[in-house]
């Protein structure tokens, strides 16, 4: 045992040369465990975890056996956190306060003023919104809305809160039939004023059939009538006929007569 500092010149080599510590860093086995390279840059491990100061910066990087660049991914359960919020949880954050934010109205179509409430999803989290959008005139409409996400571990700061605001303007000549609503409320209207008309029309030829059938039904009498009385009449002129034929004998006759005397 000893007291104090001690200094090595040169290498330390440990445990039958199983680790081996000098001016570069330390390996084990011939691995490096931690080793320093001449631009500063630090590499943890056989395939490196590497870290370096450079104008101001500290970079952070992986490097494969070859020298490689390869990915650094946090497993098991790790969190990588920037400033105290999860990064991952972040970005899924942003998604589903966008994705809650488009169920909300812009522009109001068939009233001065529309209010809604949405929600939306990312990644497993959930968001909830809520806005309203006002038409200020044929031309101008006004727009605001809000989303949320409820509290989470590592949320941070600003992370859980989203909104928005705009205007919208029409430019041009505007129609005076905003939408296809309005177009279709008219055209129903104009269908049912034509049923209206339909059914009283209906009803109108049902009423004028009642009577020209009772008008036919009429015709037909007279027309028995007329028969009838034309039969009568043929029999009246035969008669006086018959009677004119005797008559005109019975004076023939009474004229011989009164000849004779």
């Amino acid at each position: 045992s000893s007291t104090g500092n001690t200094t090595v010149a040169g290498n330390l080599t440990v445990a039958n040369e199983i680790i081996s510590i000098n001016s570069s860093g330390i390996s084990m086995n011939g691995k490096n465990l931690v080793k320093r390279e001449a631009n500063g840059a630090i590499h943890i491990g056989e395939n490196s975890l590497i870290t370096n100061e450079v104008n101001g910066r500290q970079q952070l990087y992986s490097q494969d056996g070859t020298g490689a660049p390869i990915p650094i991914d946090v497993t098991n359960g790790s969190k990588l956190l920037i400033n105290g919020r999860d990064v991952e949880q972040s970005i899924n954050n942003v998604g589903a306060l966008s994705s809650a934010l488009t169920g909300l109205p812009t522009v109001p179509t068939d009233s001065p003023l529309a209010c809604g409430l949405g929600t939306g999803t990312h990644g497993g989290n959930y968001a909830f919104s809520g806005g309203c959008a006002s038409r200020v005139n044929e031309k101008l409409a006004f727009n605001a809305a809000a989303s949320f996400v409820p509290g989470q571990d590592y949320q941070g700061v600003g992370n859980a809160f989203s909104a928005r605001a705009g205007f919208v303007f029409k430019l041009g000549k505007v129609d005076k039939k905003t939408n296809k609503k309005e177009e279709i409320s008219s055209l129903q209207s104009r269908i049912k004023k034509l049923n209206q008309i339909k059914n009283k029309n209906s009803k109108q030829i049902k009423e004028l059939t009642a009577l020209l059938n009772q008008q036919a039904k009429l015709i037909s009498k007279l027309e028995i009538k007329n028969t009838n009385f034309q039969t009568v009449n043929k029999n009246l002129i035969s008669r006086l006929e018959r009677l004119e034929k005797f008559a005109s004998n019975n004076f023939a006759n009474l004229y011989e007569s009164l000849a004779k005397k």
